[in-house]
């Protein structure tokens, strides 16, 4: 960033700004704009920031966008994993666990078969498997933070991210309107559980308050600076997914700490980060390349999206797992915990909300794991 002129690092000033505010509106609208609930915070984000690296008077640094990316990333893993209760989740109803472990094996099965069918014309396609593994079982956050961990091309995880916001809308809308009904016809119907949702019924809204925020921010930093520490005793090819695999253990070792658990707004704190990411990133996408991609990429994503699902719905028909369970574990692995309450409400069953909120969380811890496990597999 030191080779940048006055006029670019002014630009680049610009960005930082815009990538802070807008992040803040978005989270301002969210209770307030039915647009923005049914898109989520992140799309909106993605989208406002491409349309502003898009306009045709300004000419944004990808470099200031990108190092902007690699910071907030980094530092959104961390907080967005200090809740997650590991130990609690692995005690919910085998239903749960089983139905979202089925969704961690399709994504690598189909993934792996997509890369074997298409490797031909996408000579990433590895790579692309394991970022779609990654937010496939957790969420954006693990596609940055791998495809940093394979040192992928921006311009794959830029169109990736573009195919798999279209391709999920598309799932979105089926689990919003004919899914439960569809499904009941092959699988059994929800069982209430009494006292399976009396651990938590929505995510931690909350800002942290100023000593929550100091330890939550203090012990982030420690973490990220550890992972780079023990990351430079590697060979260079290897530190960055070296980094992430350490960055994240760190992460998921501190939420084992009930104190770290309960630290007042890690959650809001980590999707604010996600949501700077998501506008930075959005300012290095260019619709020119996003349009001329081959077919055969927004292909990848269609094989890998929708096959994992059909794989999922397969092994909970013969797991006989009812149909509720399977939507939210899906809609948790597929979209992440943001997107587990308003499908809850859509399906009119508040009593698997912890359950989608729970494995939407472990999500996020073992996303990276499947991901750097698959491509490096695949490779």
């Amino acid at each position: 960033m030191a080779d940048l002129t006055p006029s670019q690092l002014g630009l680049g000033a610009l960005l930082i700004f815009l990538s802070l505010v807008v992040p803040i509106l978005t989270l301002y609208l969210e209770p307030r704009s039915r647009i923005v609930r049914f898109l989520s915070p992140v799309v909106v984000a993605y989208v406002v920031g491409m349309l502003f690296g898009n306009q045709p008077w300004l000419d944004f640094s990808d470099v200031v966008a990108l190092r902007t990316c690699d910071v907030t990333v980094a530092l959104a893993i961390p907080l967005l994993l200090y809740s997650t209760n590991i130990i609690a989740w692995a005690r919910l109803a085998r239903s749960t666990v089983l139905s979202f472990f089925f969704c961690m094996i399709s994504v690598m099965v189909v993934g792996a078969l997509a890369h074997l069918a298409l490797s031909r014309y996408l000579p990433e396609s590895a790579h692309m498997a394991g970022m779609l593994a990654g937010v496939y079982t957790g969420g954006t956050p693990n596609m940055a933070a791998i495809s940093t961990g394979l040192s992928a091309k921006p311009e794959t995880f830029i169109l990736l991210n573009a195919a798999d916001m279209i391709a999920s809308f598309v799932y979105l809308l089926f689990i919003l309107t004919v899914a439960r009904k569809l499904l009941g016809r092959w699988m059994p119907a929800f069982k209430s559980a009494a006292g399976e949702a009396d651990e938590g019924g929505e995510l931690d809204r909350r800002w942290p308050d100023l000593p929550s925020g100091a330890m939550a921010f203090g012990l982030t930093v420690l973490i990220v600076a550890a992972a780079l520490g023990v990351s430079r005793l590697v060979p260079e090819g290897m530190r960055d997914a070296v980094a992430i695999l350490i960055l994240t253990s760190l992460a998921v070792a501190a939420s084992l700490s009930a104190r770290v658990r309960a630290l007042r707004g890690t959650q809001n704190f980590g999707q604010f980060l996600l949501l700077v990411f998501c506008v930075a990133m959005g300012f290095t996408t260019d619709f020119s390349k996003l349009f001329d991609a081959s077919p055969v990429f927004f292909l990848f994503v269609l094989l890998v999206l929708f096959g994992s699902v059909l794989l999922h719905f397969f092994l909970a028909w013969l797991a006989r797992i009812d149909r509720d369970t399977v939507l939210i574990t899906s809609t948790a692995a597929i979209f992440g915990p943001h997107m587990v309450g308003p499908v809850a409400v859509a399906l009119k069953n508040k009593e698997i909300l912890f359950s989608g909120l729970a494995s939407g969380l472990v999500g996020y811890a073992v996303g990276n794991y499947l991901g750097l496990a698959l491509a490096w597999m695949l490779s």
